[in-house]
């Protein structure tokens, strides 16, 4: 089978934003780059009976219109091939190994056979399909991070922008109570399935599609939210009101430019920030709904 595969150099700090523009354009997956001076290249591999726009013109209006969010592309560059090779499409996957993310939390690919070390190890299952999000991201890494930290067992939680679900799948494991994960994006739904039957748990979590908590009213006692901060924004006032009083609000996708911006935005919506994490260039924040 033919593709169209799209090589694209941008600044690292775009890596996500281009990613979401690329699986818009019905990528069937991505694989990254990185190269000197904080520049990636990301390939990209689209179906040829694609009815989405692919001119390179357009893909580069969609990148440069970032800067609107306060993100830097850097100079674009772009090129159009195609590639008559499957092995892509499984490529990536040799790079996918069991990582432990924390003393008892380990992330596992469904292709890789894996044997806890002890009883007290969370194992997560994932396989992650269209869906950006293997688990092993910085971003997601910190919020996986604070979901330990914070969890207590039992609590309601409400998963936005959940992606793979990987960590409504890591909340539940922990001892939270009803989850509901939300995106979007089809690819994402569909990966959320797969990933919770992975776990086996699928009548434990809820997924549905839906913009940001957009129509959701009810009260919770935690909301975790891995995107970038264009998402984050308009998510903080509806965060808030889906909070019971002094409830967690966990945050990351947060590039090291953007973490002063993003603590305003949660304190002029009368969050106390509780802590901050950091790992590269990226930073995540947990806050409070205090009384």
């Amino acid at each position: 089978m033919v593709w169209n595969e799209l090589n694209i150099i941008v600044n690292n700090e775009v890596k996500d934003a281009v990613i979401n523009i690329l699986m818009d354009l019905d990528s069937s997956g991505v694989k990254i780059d990185e190269l000197a001076d904080n520049k990636i290249n990301i390939t990209s591999y689209h179906p040829l009976n694609s009815d989405k726009d692919l001119s390179l013109n357009a893909i580069e209006n969609k990148i440069s219109a970032l800067t609107k969010y306060n993100l830097d592309p850097g100079k674009v560059e772009i090129k159009l091939s195609k590639n008559n090779d499957e092995a892509w499409s499984h490529e990536w996957e040799k790079y996918y190994e069991v990582t432990k993310i924390t003393r008892y939390l380990t992330i596992v690919p469904k292709w890789k056979e894996y044997q806890p070390a002890s009883s007290k190890e969370i194992v997560l299952t994932m396989n992650p399909g269209k869906a950006f999000g293997t688990g092993v991201h910085p971003t997601t890494v910190l919020c996986l991070q604070a979901l330990e930290m914070y969890l207590r067992g039992n609590e309601n939680v409400l998963d936005v922008g959940t992606g793979t679900a990987i960590l409504s799948i890591a909340a539940k494991k922990m001892g939270a109570g009803k989850i509901c994960a939300f995106d979007n994006d089809d690819n994402a739904i569909a990966s959320s399935i797969e990933n919770i039957e992975l776990n086996g748990l699928s009548n434990e979590i809820d997924v549905t599609k839906n913009s940001l908590l957009d129509g959701i009213h009810t009260k919770v006692e935690l909301i975790v939210a891995n995107m970038l901060p264009e998402a984050i924004f308009p998510l903080i006032p509806q965060a808030f009101n889906n909070l019971k009083n002094n409830g967690v609000f966990i945050i990351s996708g947060i590039i090291d430019e953007k973490l002063k911006d993003t603590i305003e935005q949660l304190e002029n919506n009368n969050f106390q920030i509780k802590q901050t994490f950091a790992l590269k260039n990226w930073r995540g924040i947990v806050a409070i709904k205090e009384v």
